[in-house]
């Protein structure tokens, strides 16, 4: 079977795929028809091919929204293009499209041409193929009404971003195209070409209200006094995070108005634009500088002739048609898809199917050959040589800053110690790093600075280049500089490259060689949580042959979901849910620990041991279980309200409970009822500030099913907003077809619940586009009540010696690129835990957390060690401060090398965060890397500066 793997597609979607894979062991062939990696994200046209980086204005990082930092989007993308640039089982092929697919799972003949010519270039074998062919925007010149084409003020989305782009670096404002003149008022209109059957694109495009968002976060931080109004249909901030950063463009006065635009007028003399709307049944009219278009998404331009020659098929709007509850896998055996290929999804749910999509490609193609690489170079001695640094200049990004690029090279070659500089285009491509590689060898250099660069993911491929040539990795400094902080000014820039440049030499030069050591791999796996997720990762782990131990404090398996019949997205749901334990209870692979929980933890990634307790009341066993890894799935629990008079009348249920007396019939009652359904109890307030996800789907269901049941019931459901991204909109439209009828409200001015002294149900709420109340009399009341965090999530973060965020749930590395793991190392994360999600997304995550961590379980060992504590044994008197400082509980009084005791840190055990070292009274811990002389060469090159 051949193990290599052709990724089609250069976004994110396919960067992740490739970088997963090639991570595993297997070559991976990534192919592209854009001129650069990037995908979406990166528009870098105007470089006709040549290496851009990332950091520049000469390449615009798209208004998608990539979570966390809005301003670290580029050095989060930028990592990942540079990873698979460097990695020597990716292999590119830019500019070029897939022409024809022969064989079947794990042997196709794949053959690739140039997009220009068309010519034959290269022909692959490969075992599977990963579609992530990405998605284009919608053309709005289609919706005349908005004027597009013929208003030189009105403008997409990716339009407005490069305005962005060119304000920020040139100008004191962001200027309108027709006459250069300041926008002073800026409009977006949402859903242009989403959620519009006229335009053929019923599906929400998921992406454009946080892509609208970001805009307007950057529009009001460069340009305060800019006034900027939001006019949409609903605000679908699904995310973790989501409705934070939502609040945050609020916050910096953004106004948001819930309206649907029916076209835009242009006054030719002024080139200002007008929009006509209701608010409050009254007419209003407004004037603004400059329209901006929030496009939807369509299928990429080549997807329909790529799937022909893959032989797959597409669903009715021209996406990949993929079962929801594998999301992943295409009707063709070998063949996955991923990302927009599929339809519109955002940047999370992107990430999660591609770590899901290689999952399952290796799982379809097995273990990786592991090829025999290069011999290793044995790392050169350097106690006796003296210091010779080399500096390695980016033009790239010395051009990002404004630097001068001659003044800053002078400066370099002046500093004592600096044997070599040399000054590329950008220094983290592949041709730079083999002549860094090269100077190293044939120059004797001993120390290495790589100056300017903002993505601080680069200093581990400059690392891994020098312990190539023989040099030890620690022997390597990254200037890494903070961007845009020199106000467009020539001179400052340069002075601040020379700085930042002058500081890394200075740096450098104290540096030590650091020494690492193999530890063994426990090949087991520890899942918390028996639910959805947790018994999905177990499975997924146990076909790839590890075996797993699943801890649950309830009685039986599949979480609160087990009773549930179906979903939006899935009729089968309990079907799904029965046939997972089915799966794992007869899996011999997989250990199931029921009334148990984890009371005891410790070790490092690759062998941890955890005490588990079983049992009921007082009476309880313990088992101590050794394993590599550990996947957190702990699930959530639902928010009990005190509103609506839950408690106090047995009207009032919740939507779960909705949910199971739909599976069970006991709704909907016969005749003609009225059922009022209310949104967002318990979320998106104070109390819990983020949207629960999954309450619109289950709302929609429910609602659709009353309906069908009872076509006589009358449905009502009171929102804020209706969140349904991608293809549930179509759910919703079915909904209001069969009858149920939506009304929006407003926080300010919820609904309100009464009971009249015979006992009668009143529902009063404001619908705010007509200005009226609405008065039901409901005989059951609905409420859709929050998602929050499991009771035992600050248990289990205390325990695992990991994070929750401020709203209780567990925190991962990022909230869109690094969703699945945590920071320390062998923890991840599967499912609800992370945030509310629905049980597809559950499914996906499961999937892409179980090949990310059978990655360490595969290893027959670790390298640990490095940036470690060390006690100096002689000064140590075991006083205890380490050992009660240690957020980690590592360090261990010994009696090996003193009858009187000293601490002892285990370099395996130790996670490097220097607490022990800052608090001991003796001097007696030091950290490597960061040792007294090496510190204070620093601190002196600061002072120095600021002197």
């Amino acid at each position: 079977m051949q193990k290599d793997v052709l990724v089609i597609g250069g976004g994110i979607a396919g960067l992740q795929a490739a970088l997963e894979l090639a991570g595993a062991g297997y070559p991976v062939h990534l192919v592209t028809d854009e001129a650069n990696l990037g995908g979406k994200l990166v528009d870098s046209s105007e470089q006709s091919g040549q290496a851009a980086c990332p950091w520049g204005d000469q390449v615009n990082i798209s208004a998608l929204y990539l979570g966390g930092n809005l301003h670290a989007s580029s050095t989060v993308l930028g990592s990942l293009i540079t990873r698979a640039c460097n990695n020597p089982l990716v292999h590119v092929y830019t500019s070029s499209k897939l022409v024809e697919l022969q064989g079947d799972v794990g042997h196709f003949q794949a053959t690739v041409s140039d997009v220009a010519t068309g010519k034959r270039t290269q022909k692959v074998v490969v075992g599977a193929v990963i579609l992530a062919a990405g998605f284009s925007m919608y053309d709005v010149s289609q919706k005349g009404e908005y004027g597009y084409g013929y208003y030189k003020n009105v403008v997409t989305s990716l339009e407005f971003e490069h305005l962005l782009s060119e304000s920020r670096y040139r100008s004191d404002c962001i200027r309108r195209p027709s006459d250069g003149k300041c926008a002073e008022k800026i409009a977006f209109i949402q859903c242009v070409g989403s959620r519009d059957v006229v335009s053929k694109g019923e599906y929400c495009s998921a992406i454009c209200c946080m892509f609208t968002a970001k805009e307007a976060i950057l529009a009001k931080e460069f340009a305060p006094k800019t006034d900027v109004t939001v006019y949409y249909l609903d605000l679908r901030a699904c995310g973790k995070n989501f409705d934070t950063f939502l609040a945050r463009a609020q916050e910096l006065g953004t106004n948001y108005v819930r309206t649907m635009i029916s076209e835009v007028k242009e006054d030719p003399v002024t080139e200002k634009l007008s929009i006509n709307y209701a608010a409050a049944s009254k007419p209003v009219k407004e004037e603004f500088d400059l329209v901006v278009l929030a496009a939807g998404i369509r299928p990429s331009t080549r997807l329909k002739e790529t799937a022909g020659i893959l032989q797959i098929p597409l669903n009715q709007f021209g996406f990949v048609q993929v079962d929801p509850l594998e999301p992943v896998t295409t009707k063709r055996p070998g063949i996955f898809s991923v990302g927009g290929s599929q339809g519109p999804l955002d940047v999370p749910e992107t990430m999660s199917l591609a770590s899901a999509a290689a999952a399952a490609t290796t799982r379809a193609l097995g273990k990786a050959e592991g090829r025999p690489g290069r011999k290793p170079t044995p790392e050169r001695d350097i106690s006796q040589e003296p210091v010779r640094v080399g500096v390695f200049l980016c033009k790239a990004g010395l051009a990002a800053m404004g630097a001068d690029v001659n003044t800053v090279t002078a400066a370099a070659k002046n500093q004592a110690g600096v044997t070599v500089v040399e000054c590329e285009q950008t220094a983290c491509q592949p041709e730079s790093i083999a002549k860094l590689q090269k100077l190293i060898a044939t120059q004797g250099l001993n120390r290495i600075v790589v100056s300017p660069c903002v993505l601080k993911h680069n200093l581990n491929l400059f690392q891994e280049t020098a312990q190539a040539a023989g040099l030890n990795r620690m022997l390597v400094e990254m200037a890494a500089v903070p961007a845009k902080v020199w106000d467009n000014n020539a001179d400052k820039a340069t002075k601040a490259a020379v700085a930042v440049t002058a500081r890394a030499v200075s740096d450098v030069k104290a540096f030590k060689p650091l020494r690492w050591h193999a530890e063994p791999v426990v090949s087991r796996a520890l899942v918390v949580g028996g639910g959805v997720s947790g018994m999905a990762t177990a499975l997924a782990l146990a076909d790839r042959g590890f075996g797993c131990t699943i801890v649950d404090k309830a009685s039986v398996l599949g979480g609160y979901v087990r009773d549930l019949t179906g979903s939006l997205e899935t009729q089968d749901l309990k079907q799904t849910v029965e046939d997972l334990e089915k799966q794992v209870r007869k899996n011999d692979k997989i250990e199931v620990l029921l009334n148990s929980e984890a009371v005891e933890f410790s070790g490092r990634q690759g062998h941890f041991i955890t005490t588990v307790a079983t049992g009921q009341g007082q009476v309880k066993t313990t088992k101590k279980v050794e394993h590599g890894v550990v996947i957190l799935a702990t699930g959530t629990t639902t928010y009990v309200p005190s509103d609506y008079l839950f408690g106090q009348d047995q009207r009032v249920i919740t939507g779960v409970e909705a949910m199971y007396r739909l599976a069970d019939g006991r709704l909907p009652a016969k005749g003609a009822s009225t059922y009022v359904f209310v949104q967002c109890v318990g979320s998106r307030n104070e109390e819990n500030k983020y949207c629960s996800r999954t309450c619109c789907g289950e709302t929609v269901y429910a609602a659709t099913k009353i309906k069908e049941q009872n076509p006589e019931a009358k449905v009502y459901v009171l929102s804020r907003d209706i969140r349904t991204p991608g293809y549930l909109e179509l759910k919703y439209r079915e909904a209001r077809k069969a009858g149920v009828v939506f009304v929006h409200y407003d926080e300010a001015d919820k609904p309100v619940l009464a009971k009249d002294n015979a006992g009668n149900l009143t529902m009063a709420v404001a619908d705010p586009q007509s200005g009226l109340t609405l008065n039901l009399k409901p005989d059951q009341v609905i409420l859709a009540v929050a998602q929050t965090a499991s009771l035992e999530a600050k248990q289990l973060a205390d325990l695992f010696k990991i994070q929750v965020n401020a709203d209780g749930f567990l925190s991962e590395t990022h909230s869109n690129f690094g969703t699945i793991a945590f920071p320390g190392g062998g923890i991840f994360i599967s499912g609800a835990a992370h945030g509310p999600k629905s049980v597809v997304d559950c499914l996906t995550q499961a999937k892409g957390v179980a090949g990310r961590a059978a990655r360490i379980l595969a290893q027959p060992a670790l390298m640990m060690g490095g940036m470690v504590a060390e006690v100096e044994w002689e000064k140590c008197a075991a006083c205890l401060t380490c050992v009660r400082t240690c957020p980690y509980t590592i360090p261990q009084i010994t009696r090996d090398k003193k009858e009187m005791g000293a601490a002892y840190i285990p370099p395996a055990d130790c996670r490097g965060c220097g607490m022990c070292a800052s608090e001991c009274p003796n001097k007696a811990i030091f950290v490597h890397h960061y040792q007294d002389d090496e510190v204070l060469a620093r601190v002196e090159t600061a002072l120095t500066e600021v002197g």
